[in-house]
């Protein structure tokens, strides 16, 4: 737990209590998943941190009675650990991939620190297997304040949102040994290595499934950020990220701009998921073979208040300490549009009720 600081800033209340309303909506509509990307930025002082979360199911249906059948009927089997630090299990390697994976969005964050998180699990019934991955990469970041010597009206970069870490990255769990954390067929190799051998030859098609990469946040960098619902938090009650966003360390930063992505709406429709299928043929047993991604879901927080340029065909993001307009966001106004339609509504229904 951590305390948060609500700055003074000399905002109308009206505007805060406003944007305080639009942010208890917001809030109570992410609470319904979990985000791919949770990040908290300070661009004053080119620091940031972050939870990336990788998440991915397969699901293998095949005949029952099968030889594959009486493999995975009934079989259960969870591999979950941590790993905290920078230097130790494996981590230096996967930060390497990361920042490696970043200069390839151009991008010029480097990662410092890191801790992960990996939950793998197998479930098999007669007709079909069930594998469930989540793996959070947790680093802390930082070069993504374009221009060093700027303390106010702050350009930074904002393609670092859709890195792709590609092939195996191998950690050392301490129960389970050496653990390929990046790709599905990891985790099947871990506990079922001969299936898994099997599967990854049995076609061109398989072995793309299972060795797509779990961190893979290539449909958020995809979304342009103006098709991000955007506001601003003027108490800072949605910083989420490890208290990055709180206290003295915000710097001079009087607002936090709030960029979500995964909400429906009328103008966006609702992302879709990512999908692949394929069959193929284990020990004569036909196979078919589904993968899926979550839909982009994410949320970054930024202190200051935010616009979005273009520059040489890239977008950026320009920060500013304070909102210079006290506009209101059009997302919260949108928010703030329905929610007077709504007491609209009411206000009309009491007075009906009230002579009849």
């Amino acid at each position: 737990m951590y305390t948060i600081r609500v700055k003074s800033n000399n905002i109308p209340a009206a505007v805060i209590s406003s944007a305080v309303a639009a942010l208890l909506i917001v809030g109570l509509a992410n609470q319904a998943y979990a985000a791919q990307i949770n990040a908290s930025l300070i661009p004053e002082f080119d620091r940031a941190a972050g939870s990336f979360i990788g998440v991915k199911f397969v699901q293998m249906r095949y005949e029952p009675g099968s030889a594959v059948a009486d493999l995975f009927n009934g079989r259960t089997e969870r591999i979950e650990f941590s790993i905290p630090g920078t230097n130790s299990s494996g981590i230096d390697r996967l930060i390497a991939a990361a920042n490696q994976a970043l200069l390839r969005v151009q991008s010029p964050v480097q990662i410092v620190s890191a801790n992960l998180t990996y939950s793998g699990a197998i479930r098999g019934e007669a007709d079909r297997l069930m594998l469930t991955y989540s793996v959070e990469f947790i680093p802390t970041f930082s070069g993504f304040k374009l221009d060093r010597n700027a303390t106010d009206n702050i350009p930074i970069d904002i393609n670092w949102r859709g890195f792709v870490i590609d092939g195996p990255v191998l950690v050392d769990s301490p129960e389970h040994g050496t653990v390929n954390v990046n790709q599905p067929i990891g985790l099947l190799s871990l506990a079922f290595p001969e299936f898994a051998e099997g599967l990854a030859g049995s076609s061109e098609e398989a072995r793309q499934i299972m060795e797509e990469p779990i961190l893979d946040f290539s449909e958020v960098g995809a979304m342009s950020m103006e098709r991000w619902h955007w506001l601003f938090d003027p108490t800072w009650s949605q910083a989420s990220t490890g208290g990055i966003l709180s206290g003295e360390g915000i710097g001079r930063a009087k607002v936090m701009s709030v960029y979500s992505l995964g909400e429906c709406s009328i103008r966006e429709g609702c992302p879709p998921p990512k999908e692949s299928d394929t069959t193929v043929s284990i020990d004569g047993t036909p196979v078919q073979v589904h993968i899926s991604t979550p839909q982009p879901n994410s949320q970054i927080e930024i202190a200051g208040f935010t616009s979005i340029e273009k520059a040489g065909g890239q977008e950026i993001i320009r920060v500013e300490m304070d909102n210079p307009s006290l506009s209101l966001p059009p997302f919260t106004m949108q928010v703030l549009m329905v929610l007077a339609g709504m007491m609209g509504a009411i206000a009309f229904f009491v007075l009906f009720k009230s002579r009849k």
